[in-house]
């Protein structure tokens, strides 16, 4: 195989995935950050297309392939992390490594174009090149740990999810890594294995975007109940609307999310307040937001109060992880729920769960 071919296919394969985010209509944060991951991919690919015609200048280009590794990593927080998954200190993370990428690039085009050789700056580029080494493992190890971390917890089509990334990101890593030792003495070979490597990266980040935000799932909560109980005729765009507030409270978990509003709702799927609660009153079956909310928390806390490993925590901490305010309003929207309190709840469960 040419590696020309290869770069060939990679430039084009990230530029359309790329393209392609643009074309959904409620984006995420993951497809930003796929987005971004997808442009850097391309300037890879650009660089190494151009190294031969460009000279010094190929490392300019360079320059822009500095968001892989530290990207994945904000994107694996993005798609695993249910509440707060990137603040200001990962940003700053990611982009201590983006810079220290720069800076290199800039180092081998400064020496090249002009021909530099002071002593000082061999010591500089290894000290960087060190750097970079170092926290881009870091990143990996993070990366896959995003997907590990609450996997006992999480929902089976959540797993099979986690399951595919850690699939993909730890057989990348052992691939490239052994890629390094066997073309070690064969550079065109190394770069096309590892262009291959990325092109399997990318079309299988591509579909897990789409398993976890636009296909439709199937929901074995209270919503299928509800929505298997609405009216016999239901137009085709409350069907839909339907199905994406399923996704987006199940699915993606948003009911945990503390002071969550109709509003809230309305905005990240783009249509009108109205719309919402009638299909909420409708095809859900829901007697207005707030309750529907309620129901799925109650759902999601009877299920954290029979854990036996969650006994140590506070009624108190379990609502509050839950999405209510504070433990008054849990304790009252549980007790209208199953007739219990949450503690009642505790003590009638907990001990079947231990005879099991």
């Amino acid at each position: 195989m040419q590696p020309a071919y290869i770069h060939f296919t990679l430039l084009a394969v990230s530029i359309t995935m790329l393209m392609a985010q643009l074309t959904v209509r409620n984006k995420h944060n993951a497809h930003i950050l796929f987005a971004i991951f997808c442009a850097s991919v391309s300037m890879v690919a650009l660089q190494k297309l151009s190294s031969n015609s460009l000279g010094p200048y190929q490392y300019l280009i360079g320059m822009g392939a500095c968001a892989t590794c530290n990207c994945i990593w904000l994107l694996s927080r993005t798609l695993f992390r249910e509440k707060n998954p990137i603040g200001l200190i990962h940003f700053a993370v990611a982009f201590t490594i983006a810079a220290l990428i720069m800076i290199q690039q800039g180092y081998l085009f400064a020496t090249h174009q002009w021909a530099l050789d002071a002593p000082w700056m061999s010591i500089f580029s290894h000290m960087m090149r060190e750097a970079t080494i170092l926290l881009s493992s870091c990143i990996l190890v993070l990366s896959f740990w995003e997907a590990m971390r609450g996997f006992e917890q999480a929902k089976r089509q959540d797993k099979q999810q986690r399951i595919l990334f850690m699939i993909t990101f730890g057989s990348a890593v052992l691939a490239s890594k052994s890629a390094k030792g066997v073309f070690a003495d064969n550079p065109e070979m190394l770069t096309v294995t590892i262009s291959v490597i990325t092109l399997c990266v990318l079309a299988s980040l591509q579909y897990l975007l789409y398993w976890r935000f636009h296909r439709a799932v199937n929901a074995d909560t209270v919503l299928l109940h509800q929505a298997q109980n609405s009216k016999p005729t239901i137009p085709d765009d409350e069907m839909r609307l339907a199905g994406q507030i399923q996704s987006l409270l199940v699915d993606q978990t948003y009911f945990l999310q503390a002071n969550l509003k109709v509003a809230d709702i309305a905005r990240e799927l783009e249509v009108p307040e109205y719309k919402i609660s009638k299909v909420l009153r409708n095809q859900l079956q829901a007697k207005n937001f707030n309750q529907f909310i309620n129901t799925l928390r109650v759902e999601h806390a009877k299920g954290m109060l029979a854990d036996p490993d969650k006994q140590h925590w506070s009624v108190l901490v379990i609502g509050l992880e839950c999405g209510f305010a504070s433990v008054g309003p849990f304790t009252r929207a549980f007790k209208a729920y199953t007739g219990t309190t949450p503690n009642q709840y505790r003590q009638h469960s907990l001990p079947a769960q231990h005879c099991a």
